[in-house]
């Protein structure tokens, strides 16, 4: 599963749209987001992924809305709680492969 890099807030339904342009509503995400959810729906146009949200970290499904002509296109799913033993299994994951600080 893809984890994105960037926090993101989701709608009430837990929505969740990743616009691949900044607009006012939307800062741009960050370009390393946007390539890897681009390598990662490359061949079905859909991706499951974890997401850092204002609620902490949730799962979805994420389907590629193909550019039109006044856009880049877009990245849309819901998204849902993570189980406790899921999320245990997820930080311990992400931390054995951050980096430590050395100070």
């Amino acid at each position: 599963m893809l984890t994105l890099q960037g926090k993101y807030h989701v709608a009430q339904n837990k929505r969740l749209t990743i616009l691949a342009e900044a607009t006012a509503n939307q800062p741009l995400p960050l370009a390393v987001d946007i390539d890897a959810l681009r390598d990662a729906c490359a061949d079905t146009g859909r991706c499951d992924l974890y997401v850092m949200t204002q609620h902490g970290l949730m799962q979805g499904t994420l389907v590629e809305k193909r550019p039109m002509k006044f856009n880049l296109g877009s990245y849309e799913g819901h998204l849902s709680f993570l189980p406790a033993d899921k999320k245990a299994e997820h930080v311990a994951a992400t931390a054995a492969r951050t980096p430590q600080h050395q100070g």
